[in-house]
């Protein structure tokens, strides 16, 4: 009546048909009536037959399996139940006609699927998507798929329209009114012939720290850049550009979306390797992230309306300077031993930089330490006739007067620190020259 094959047992289901139909024939002429009931399984050697009977019609279930599987059976009796329901009136009065019955194999692929599905799975058009867009465009009504075919319904359709790569089977449920299991059972169907991909979208959590893995792609015109573009527009660009070291809340924030819309943003960016995780709000204690340059943007710039551009720019060097105190304090690298403080105050600057920069560079020479930044965040955003990178100025002070107020450095000396190239201004990258001044 019908038949679904799975993984790699190669048997003939005419052949399974014909012995099950002899045995049944066999076990009705010498068992009293009532007692076939009880059979729940024949062993052929190479393979079994597990067994269920109708409650409420005179059909059978097969399963075929290489042994007695406990999952296998209940499923097996999830599927009788269900085509009994469904069918009930058909099968008291059958015909003999069995392709009314092809339309169930998507519930039976929904119970073996090649893979488990749920509704928290996210379903993708496959690469090769022609039937799909035939199937969304109307061009068809019917399709052929593994040597059945299958009509082409408007609520397929409607499911369809909603398969972004984004949504869950749940959103999609949502948004389309349909019952969970009617989606469950489609996409089973075209998972099985390659048509649907299905990934699970990761758990974020607002206060999650990302970090993009190369962000001069999306800076580019690459076929990345494109993708993000049409998938989440400007905004999701700007979020994946402007990512540093920021919990998700902030990030949103900053970027102007919602924390839901985020927290997409960031799974998809996640699962296509856009993003890496590097930890979480709790989990950094380092530095005080209050103090990041962009949740100073964000803030500042809230406030600033109307306010004078350096005011703007003085937030945000006394950020940066906290944020080297902190760090200064948290770390290793200047210590206290006896009352006395020890630590090599260059290697500390290099330090803390590197903290905030990915890719830097630095030379020391003749008493002047050069660092190049070849990543600034800070000019991501930013296209201005003077240097703007204000933040890791005030982090190269930072640990200077921190330094300084532990008497590691003279009290004549002084810092003198000097951006003379930034990305801003259209320059290859961000350069600061620092010497250390002994006042007259």
């Amino acid at each position: 009546m019908l038949h679904q094959k799975f993984g790699a047992i190669e048997v003939d289901s005419d052949l399974v048909g014909g012995f099950f139909t002899a045995i049944q024939q066999f076990m009705r002429d010498v068992l009293p009536t009532g007692e076939i009931q009880n059979i729940k399984s024949l062993d052929r050697g190479d393979f079994k037959l597990l067994i269920e009977h109708g409650k409420e019609t005179g059909i059978h279930g097969v399963a075929i399996s290489e042994k007695e599987d406990v999952m296998v059976r209940r499923k097996l009796i999830e599927i009788m139940n269900e085509f009994e329901s469904r069918y009930k009136e058909k099968l008291r009065d059958f015909n003999g006609e069995v392709g009314e019955f092809q339309d169930f194999k998507n519930f039976i692929l929904s119970k073996f699927p090649s893979q488990l599905i749920t509704p928290k799975h996210i379903p993708e058009i496959g690469p090769n998507a022609t039937l799909i867009d035939q199937i969304m465009r109307g061009e068809v009504n019917s399709i052929e798929l593994g040597g059945i075919n299958y009509v082409v319904m408007d609520e397929h359709r409607s499911i369809l329209r909603y398969v972004d790569g984004q949504r869950t089977i749940e959103e999609i449920a949502e948004v389309s009114q349909l019952p969970s299991k009617n989606i469950v059972e489609f996409i089973s169907l075209l998972v099985w012939n390659n048509l649907i991909n299905l990934y699970i979208r990761p758990v974020i959590h607002e206060t999650d720290i990302f970090e993009t893995k190369d962000a001069d792609v999306f800076l580019a015109d690459t076929l990345e850049r494109q993708i993000v573009e049409k998938t989440f527009g400007e905004k999701g660009l700007n979020f994946l550009i402007t990512n540093k070291g920021l919990p998700l809340r902030d990030l949103a924030e900053l970027s102007g979306i919602d924390i839901e819309t985020a927290k997409k943003m960031a799974a998809y960016f996640l699962v296509n390797g856009y993003f890496q995780k590097i930890g979480t709000e709790e989990g950094v204690s380092i530095v005080d992230l209050q103090n990041s340059p962009l949740a100073i943007y964000s803030q500042a710039l809230k406030m600033a309306k109307g306010d004078e551009i350096g005011d703007l720019l003085k937030t945000i060097f006394n950020a940066g300077q906290n944020s080297a105190t902190d760090f200064c304090h948290k770390t290793d690298l200047i210590y206290e031993s006896e009352g006395m403080w020890f630590g090599n105050m260059t290697d500390a600057i290099i330090k803390v930089i590197k903290f905030f920069h990915k890719y830097i560079d630095h030379t020391f020479s003749g008493g002047t330490l050069n660092v190049i930044s070849r990543d600034c965040f800070e000019c991501y955003n930013f296209r201005f006739y003077e240097p703007v990178c204000y933040f890791t100025t005030g982090l190269i002070n930072g640990v200077f007067n921190f330094c300084k107020s532990k008497q590691m450095v003279e009290e004549s000396m002084e810092l003198e620190v000097k951006e003379v190239e930034c990305k801003a201004t259209g320059a290859e990258s961000c350069k600061w020259t620092i010497q250390f001044v002994k006042r007259k």
